[in-house]
């Protein structure tokens, strides 16, 4: 039998670590610190802002690297890793990957994009501060947070209307634009997606530690690039049941937690962390079994 892989935890934010109503991590604090005590990183991979991730893992004390806006770009804390990594530019603490345009361009095409296509939009930049808190339940700190955009522009139609949506979807995705959908907005990035960044964030820990296995957690239709991108893609259920079924069926490889939430994302990883060995053998030790 060959020596097992290290395991790296590679986590959506919204949906697994903290309840998407609430936004309280409590039900996934016992995971979170077993991982913790385990050495095994935590690393996070959301559409939200660099500074809301900050925010989040001072919250629930985790130092790992992670990945901002959808894939945008990867902040890895200083000294990491026994080498500079490739590509990176030193910010501050972080040696920072960008991968995703910045996000002046982004918004410039979407704009541009829609006028072309004569679909109103109302964008995350033009909201205040005051109705990004109303609408996502935020407080009113919490909305300037999510609203220092770097990579990736969230908008929404300011008549809802699906023709005209996937007409500008379909526009969007010919101008080069990636856009994926992240509960109450769609998303817009260039150049990345969070599999794209997950794949470089391997190669790190791969020239760092050898063998390595990751297990990737997302609820959202906007992790399905993270879960193929991973050895061991767990989805973790939400209320919204058509996002659970489409995510297994673009994941084929992929296994449901049996509760929904924070609560399902701390029980799945528990479970793989208590199982047998086989399971640090990509996700071999996995099919057939919900966990």
């Amino acid at each position: 039998m060959r020596k097992q892989a290290k395991l790296v935890v590679v986590s959506g934010a919204d949906g697994c670590v903290v309840d998407r109503l609430t936004f309280s991590h409590s039900a996934a604090d016992a995971a979170v610190g077993r991982l913790r005590q385990s050495g095994i990183p935590l690393v996070l991979c959301s559409s939200r802002t660099r500074a809301e991730l900050e925010r989040l893992r001072a919250d629930i004390q985790v130092s790992d690297p992670f990945i901002a806006e959808n894939g945008g770009a990867i902040f890895v804390p200083v000294d990491t890793f026994p080498f500079p990594p490739p590509g990176a530019v030193r910010r501050g603490a972080y040696d920072v990957i960008e991968i995703g345009r910045p996000h002046g361009q982004v918004l410039r095409l979407l704009l541009s994009t829609a006028a072309r296509v004569g679909v109103d939009i109302t964008t995350f930049s033009d909201m205040s501060v005051q109705r990004v808190a109303t609408e996502c339940g935020l407080s009113l700190a919490d909305a300037r947070l999510a609203k220092l955009r770097e990579y990736d522009e969230p908008f929404q139609l300011v008549e809802p209307n699906e023709a005209a949506r996937a007409k500008l979807l379909r526009s969007l995705g010919s101008a080069g634009l990636r856009c994926t959908n992240g509960g109450r907005y769609d998303h817009v990035t260039l150049g990345t997606d969070k599999g794209v960044a997950v794949g470089l964030l391997r190669r790190l820990y791969s020239r760092a530690w050898g063998d390595v296995t990751l297990v990737g957690l997302g609820d959202g239709r906007n992790d399905t690039e993270l879960l193929r991108a991973v050895d061991v893609p767990l989805v973790v259920r939400s209320s919204d049941a058509a996002a659970t079924e489409e995510l297994l069926q673009s994941v084929r490889r992929a296994q449901a937690s049996a509760a929904e939430g924070p609560t399902g994302w701390s029980e799945s990883l528990l479970t793989l962390l208590d199982g047998p060995g086989t399971h640090l053998q990509a996700s071999a030790g996995l099919h057939g079994r919900r966990v």
